[in-house]
């Protein structure tokens, strides 16, 4: 490996060495641009190397030469502000994963790229449908990290033993009756393991009911709309006649014997319990980083997927990971001539996701699906670990177990191919609210796990819960979420 990093610097030395005109002449024109890279609390070996071939493509094509500054995941919703108060440089921000562009807009940290995205006919015709997610008051803040920004939610589930079992899968599971004969022919397959687990009961399956959560996917403390396609109702979801419903069902599970007894207590996550295979599947959201591939990378299993749900963008989904440029940031017409770049050169994206090929990965012909080269694999390729995606994911390179069909799926997650809630572009800001918002979200985490968990009866404690979340202030918090998607959508 150190002989193939030798001859790529040494080839980009040459062409330095072969072209001190032009090289002079780039740097006279050229700003640098510091660039957010969220990892998992360590940097690559060969980043900056990765870092010089990004400029090679760069500095001469948009005059701008990047410099990644890394920064760990659990730093990410407070690095930019500390950044910006002390003064140092930063440009290119990831606006999602631990906060959103509201919060960093609300504190000052972000700045208006309206016209320049609007005034890109690359970025604007990609962002078409979900740009309005990204706009605060208004004006875009931010651009959307994947353009196949559907989701929908799938019960993922273990082929082989599927298999191995002769149990024949739904093609769609909408219903309890649809539930209850897949857990039943699990039962008397003989199969040892259980049908699923719920996990620590947080939210789990909740997206069953095609409803928009307004922001709050986690707790749907801030109320939803059960029909976001026609609906203006905001409501308390854990009051509704579907979440009762839902509760006795996994009450049902728990009590024939279909889930995991003890996934609430014992300490691991739905993935941890499906690489140990204590299960037959799981529930989750699909999407193109969210995949049958990658849920099968992660947890070592053959997955197959069961769709339970339409294909729909929110605002949430959109959000998740998105691009801002900092407050503090001196060219933001230069940052957006970078994403137009990123977006449109496939050779810049696929350098910034997998590194030099060669050196990090190699390609097959007629495929976009690349390998290791000859001696490395994921723990010593020395570049990649970091969160999110960069560019078009319709056009990049993709690693095992993904197929190049699974890439001409991602089409269908992408607007106008995936419907869009009709509350998209719409953020609730709980500013007014956030002392009954840590008292409601107290009283769901003490409530919610053990209900949705099937381990209490629900007709005893549902009643017993929604007193406590009105006694706690839910009422008033959904009170001024009405109130600011009335107004939301009055000005649409």
């Amino acid at each position: 490996m150190k002989k193939r990093i030798a001859s790529v610097l040494a080839a980009m030395l040459a062409v330095s060495a072969l072209t001190p005109a032009a090289t002079v002449s780039a740097e006279e024109d050229t700003w640098k641009m510091v660039m957010e890279v969220v990892n998992y609390g360590f940097d690559d070996p060969d980043l900056l190397m990765v870092q010089d071939a990004v400029n090679e493509i760069t500095v001469p094509k948009i005059g701008v030469e990047v410099e990644f500054l890394t920064v760990p995941i659990m730093d990410q919703a407070t690095k930019q502000g500390l950044l910006v108060a002390a003064g140092q440089q930063i440009d290119l921000v990831v606006a999602g994963l631990l906060t959103t562009p509201s919060n960093l807009v609300s504190a000052g940290l972000l700045q208006p790229i309206t016209e320049y995205v609007e005034g890109s006919e690359v970025l604007s015709s990609l962002g078409e449908g979900i740009l309005e997610a990204c706009r605060v008051k208004g004006e875009i803040y931010a651009y959307p990290g994947s353009i196949a920004s559907g989701n929908r939610v799938s019960f993922f589930y273990d082929k082989d033993l599927a298999e191995e079992y002769n149990l024949e899968m739904p093609e769609m599971i909408t219903s309890a009756e649809d539930w209850e004969a897949l857990f039943e022919a699990v039962k008397e397959s003989g199969m040892p393991q259980y049908g699923i687990s719920l996990g620590d009961g947080v939210a789990c399956e909740y997206e069953w009911a095609p409803f928009d959560s307004l922001g709050d996917d986690a707790l749907l403390s801030y109320g939803v709309v059960m029909d976001p396609k026609e609906g203006t109702t905001v409501e308390n979801y854990y009051a509704t006649e579907e979440y009762m419903q839902k509760c006795k069902m996994h009450r049902d599970w728990f009590e024939k014997g279909y889930c995991v007894p003890d996934s609430i207590s014992n300490g691991y996550t739905t993935t941890d319990s499906m690489s140990q295979g204590l299960m037959l599947g799981f529930v989750s959201n699909s999407n193109p980083g969210n995949s049958t591939a990658y849920k099968s990378k992660t947890t070592g299993k053959n997955l197959g997927e069961v769709p339970m749900t339409d294909i729909i963008t929110k605002t949430s989904n959109v959000l998740n990971f998105c691009w801002g440029v900092s407050s503090s940031c001196e060219r933001p017409e230069k940052v957006v001539d970078f994403l137009e770049l990123m977006y449109s050169d496939t050779e810049l994206a696929n350098l910034l996701n997998y590194g030099i090929e060669g050196v990090h990965y190699t390609t097959t012909e007629g495929s976009k699906i690349i390998g290791y080269p000859e001696g490395v694999d994921g723990s010593s390729c020395g570049y990649g670990s970091f969160v999110g995606t960069y560019g078009n994911v319709k056009e990049i390179y993709q690693r095992p177990p993904f197929t190049d069909e699974d890439i001409e799926g991602f089409s269908d997650f992408i607007y106008p191919n995936a419907e869009t809630s009709k509350f998209l572009g719409y953020s609730f800001d709980p500013e007014k609210v956030n002392t009954a918002l840590t008292a409601v979200s107290a009283v769901i985490g003490q409530y919610a796990p053990a209900l949705e968990c099937g381990i209490v009866d629900p007709e005893e404690k549902i009643p017993e819960f929604l007193d406590a979340l009105e006694a706690a202030g839910m009422n008033e918090i959904i009170t001024e979420n009405q109130a600011q998607l009335d107004a939301w959508l009055a000005s649409r």
